[in-house]
């Protein structure tokens, strides 16, 4: 055995015992203790894990369906669903590396690099959007959220509207995305913000399994929804555990709801993005791993120890 191939197998160890004790450090602040002492609707919990699932699902044919045909839906599906669960359990964002090695194996580094985030920046404008207009309905009265809100709002718009000057005076950097700029980027939008209205939909299934009733689920669910995007700009742990359950707390507040009561209803809803998330994201790896794209993450993989 060469020097340089152990010199890579002790950095492949290190790499694996690191991400090993940050995946468990990680679900070990989950405090289940609270939820099971909890009167839960657990038939509610299991309709907003399969909601959960679905929006991933409707996120993945924004792909299929919108801004690449030639992407299949097991493989839009591994795209999204494979770097959403490592995102959750693994630092670094180690996920959103994982996303390119399940593109065609024709498609060149540029290819994917534009793959990953276009859709990624539809994500910010619909998550945006939807909790802009989610608050006004919720009767929120934290301010602070709302006016935060307002300034990523018009953020949003004039970055919008940069990228579109740019695009038009500069062609050397619209011929970039040149071969994006057409009816399959709305497609993408459109199956983008679908998802989006599901995952809200999973809040408010979720929030009433909490037992706050289904008219006040709905409302708590406008302003979670708005917090939780909100907080999740920040850089954080793995999965954003603790900072997710800090956005559900705020959202709550301004409804006049309890902390002790927001923070169950927060590990709820955590709780039902793991098990939604994790467990489909090992099975679609593993598949992955005995299909088309075994060399590809082996290469990937090897290249990142």
């Amino acid at each position: 055995m060469s020097a340089k191939i152990k010199v890579k197998l002790l950095l492949g160890i290190v790499i694996t015992i690191i991400v090993i004790y940050y995946s468990f450090k990680t679900l070990k602040r989950l405090n289940l203790d609270t939820l099971l002492n909890s009167n839960m609707n657990w038939i509610l919990v299991i309709v907003s894990i399969i909601i959960t699932i679905y929006a991933n699902y409707i996120r993945a044919l924004g792909y299929t369906f919108g801004i690449d045909p030639n992407i299949n839906r097991l493989n839009a599906l591994q795209i999204v669903v494979i770097g959403h669960a490592a995102n959750m359990i693994l630092p670094l964002h180690i996920g959103d590396g994982l996303r390119f090695a399940f593109f065609p194996s024709d498609y060149h580094a540029l290819r994917r690099t534009k793959l990953v985030m276009i859709p990624a920046f539809a994500d910010f404008i619909a998550m945006m959007a939807i909790s802009l207009f989610a608050v006004p309905f919720s009767g929120f009265k934290d301010h602070r959220l709302v006016s935060a809100l307002w300034i990523l709002f018009f953020l949003c718009i004039a970055l919008i509207v940069l990228l579109l000057a740019i695009l038009y005076f500069v062609p050397r950097f619209r011929s970039y995305f040149n071969e994006f700029l057409n009816i399959h980027l709305l497609k993408m939008m459109l199956w983008v913000t679908f998802s989006y209205v599901l995952l809200l939909l999973a809040t408010w299934v979720g929030l009433a399994a909490c037992g706050f009733g289904i008219g006040a689920s709905f409302r708590m669910s406008l302003a979670v929804f708005a917090a939780t995007n909100l907080v999740g700009l920040v850089p954080s742990s793995p999965g954003a555990i603790g900072l997710f359950e800090d956005g559900v707390i705020i959202g709550l507040a301004g409804l006049g709801i309890l902390q002790s009561e927001a923070l169950t209803a927060g590990l709820l809803l955590h709780l039902i993005q793991y098990v939604a998330l994790v467990p489909l994201g090992i099975i679609l790896f593993i598949v992955a791993l005995r299909g088309d794209y075994k060399e590809a993450i082996k290469s990937m993989l090897r290249q990142k120890s």
